[in-house]
């Protein structure tokens, strides 16, 4: 039955691990819908403000662990340095967006072909050796697949000790 109290600010006050799994849940989907953009773009923004999240968590008590940023800006400035899987997660999420996300021809070299699954190796036997995928797009940049760059940035994180 539905409970108007469920969707009130308690029921979005999740610990980071708990943002965190939604962050793999989520990426997990994406995975599995590699042609849905919108599934991407989630991850990303979860990403994006699961940085906010550690940042107000840590900042009052343990500045440290936020690289003794005074604010949430110079935090995302220390991170982009860190890890280019979150520079470009942030260009993404910023507004006006700094980066975007297209489903676009990826060529896909002849060696690759066995980890293709049977309908990409069909699909890229009709289109020239190329597959659809998600990538993202900046100015003067290249196109990065953006799975593994969500998969890099959730890796940065796991590591980082600030998933507790």
């Amino acid at each position: 039955a539905f409970n108007a109290g469920q969707f009130g600010p308690e029921s979005m006050s999740r610990t980071l691990a708990e943002h965190f799994a939604l962050i793999e849940d989520e990426y997990a989907d994406a995975l599995a819908h590699p042609l849905s953009a919108r599934r991407a773009m989630l991850v990303a923004a979860l990403l994006a403000r699961f940085t906010d999240r550690v940042f107000e968590r840590y900042r009052p008590d343990a500045p440290d662990r936020v690289f003794s940023a005074a604010d949430g800006p110079a935090y995302r400035d220390r991170l982009r340095a860190a890890s280019p899987a979150l520079a470009t997660i942030f260009a993404l999420c910023t507004v006006p967006p700094g980066a975007a996300l297209e489903v676009a021809p990826v060529e896909v070299p002849i060696a690759d072909y066995g980890r293709l699954s049977v309908e990409d190796f069909m699909v890229s036997l009709y289109n020239g050796n190329t597959v659809q995928r998600v990538v993202i797009t900046r100015p003067g940049e290249g196109q990065p697949l953006v799975h593994p760059v969500l998969g890099e940035a959730i890796a940065w994180w796991r590591g980082s000790g600030a998933v507790a």
